[in-house]
């Protein structure tokens, strides 16, 4: 098996229809960078009856390229139909979600280097954006604390 570096599932949700254009060619961008690697990829769009359906990537013109990499991999299906059933409880209504399994391949050397030492990743905490900013908000509305020349 090659080496892998530290593998996300990233799932993100978008109102109504396909993810923008603007999303789908920064995905690409990201991609042929070779900052993280799409393992699979699973389209759950939920419309506003609440009917679900499953989309491929191959679905959406600017990621054809990442669809055949993807599909030359061999790595499809390792995001099921069982995931699906997982995904549309979360979903609202008029929604398309995008559930990426993605490899930090920035990462890879480093995570090869650990399992040849027996080490494992034990553990990944993401911290969503929003509660980066709920937090700096919160900081930034606190009293500066006393400085040197306030001493």
């Amino acid at each position: 098996m090659t080496e892998l570096g530290p593998v996300d599932l990233v799932v993100l949700s978008f109102p109504s229809g396909q993810p923008p254009d603007s999303f789908l060619r920064a995905l690409e961008d990201v991609e042929k960078r070779e900052a993280v690697r799409v393992l699979d990829a699973l389209v759950v769009a939920k419309d506003a009856d609440g009917k679900l359906s499953r989309l491929e990537l191959s679905d959406f013109e600017d990621l054809a390229d990442a669809a055949a990499r993807v599909a030359a991999r061999r790595t499809m299906s390792l995001a099921g139909v069982e995931d699906i059933d997982e995904i549309a409880v979360v979903m609202e209504p008029d929604t398309t979600v995008l559930a990426l399994l993605v490899e930090n391949v920035w990462a890879r050397e480093t995570a090869a280097e650990v399992r040849r030492h027996d080490g494992r990743l034990l553990a990944t905490v993401r911290i969503p954006y929003d509660r980066i900013v709920e937090v700096e908000t919160v900081l930034g509305q606190q009293p500066a604390g006393p400085t040197d020349a306030a001493r």
